[in-house]
């Protein structure tokens, strides 16, 4: 099926029941993710009769069909038109306990954060990433969403900005390298950061709000972004961002201007040690190590439900699509 298809879904279900990732408890969100996708693959294929490095999902034997043409197959297909190159291939791992899990507990002593990472400024993208998470947690609502938005110009080796890209990389400020000066003012790197991606931002927010009207979602929240760039997102927003998420793991101290604000319009701000280049690299190599051609994620979520009065994680995982590469003829 994966020769017919352009794009390509999957989804991890539960990571947290999956023995190969506990095993390694300190490894990092890139490893996490691409082992996750790695495990998934590796289910789905044998439970479609699949050798671990079948070329695009099929493996032919001399004089046979592929064969996932005679077996039992656990995925369905979803064509958005009749032509071949358009349909999507979703992959779920077969013995996943999310719906089990989901249903021990009511909804109401549930919380469910998703994540989402995403680097176009698309709408039917973000609309498509909420849809697949819904989906997959059977659920009618989500009690938050983050938006982490990392454009390409941010990573391009040739950005006509060399400052900028590296800011990003690093997210050294001086006042993240320890400057005790406080000002409500970012960096010029932070400054240039924000008007390349606040557009993009906002975009996205329009979608991300539409859903909060809707009663789909709960709170927002938005990831790696300065306190101008906040402060101007809460101002042009009809729904005010309620979370603000900082890498730490690269900015050992909190801007002041950035907790001043947070503080005074009642944004909870939380740390994280997300990558940002967490749709790409490891990834990406994972799905083509496994015999899948992928030129790149278009999104990825991570969701997570922690059951309320324990603050117990119950749920974790994560739902991504990839474009599938073209077969040289």
């Amino acid at each position: 099926m994966l020769k017919s298809a352009s794009k390509v879904t999957i989804n991890t279900g539960n990571v947290l029941n999956l023995i190969d990732i506990k095993k390694k408890a300190g490894q990092n969100v890139t490893e996490e993710l691409s082992e996750s996708i790695k495990l998934t693959l590796t289910e789905w294929g044998s439970q479609n009769g699949l050798p671990r490095h079948a070329q695009n999902g099929v493996d032919t034997q001399d004089g046979d069909e592929p064969q996932t043409s005679r077996q039992q197959s656990d995925y369905k297909v979803v064509s958005t038109s009749k032509a071949p190159e358009q349909a999507v291939v979703n992959i779920t791992r077969p013995h996943d306990d999310v719906l089990n899990k989901m249903a021990e507990e009511e909804r109401k002593n549930l919380k469910i954060g998703v994540k989402i990472f995403i680097n176009e400024d698309s709408t039917s993208l973000l609309t498509e990433c909420l849809e697949n998470v819904f989906a997959a947690l059977h659920t009618e609502y989500i009690d938050n969403v983050i938006l982490s938005y990392n454009p390409d110009i941010l990573h391009r080796e040739d950005a006509d900005d060399t400052n900028l890209k590296n800011n990003y990389s690093t997210k050294a400020s001086p006042i993240s390298l320890g400057s005790n000066i406080e000002t409500d003012a970012d960096s010029d790197a932070d400054a240039r950061k924000c008007e390349a991606i606040l557009p993009g931002i906002i975009v996205l927010w329009s979608v991300l709000e539409d859903y909060v009207k809707q009663g789909r979602v709960r709170l927002l929240g938005v990831a790696d972004i300065g306190s101008g760039c906040l402060r101007r997102l809460h101002a042009s927003s009809s729904v005010r961002p309620a979370i603000a998420q900082i890498n730490l793991a690269v900015c050992c101290v909190v801007p002041p201007a950035l907790h001043r604000f947070c503080r005074a319009h009642d944004v909870q701000l939380l740390t994280h040690a997300d990558p940002p280049d967490l749709l790409s690299t490891a990834a990406v190599k994972t799905l083509s190590d496994a015999g899948i051609g992928c030129n790149n994620l278009d999104w990825c979520a991570r969701y997570q439900v922690h059951i309320k009065c324990r603050g117990v994680l119950a749920l974790k995982g994560y739902v991504c699509k990839g474009t599938l590469a073209e077969k040289a003829n």
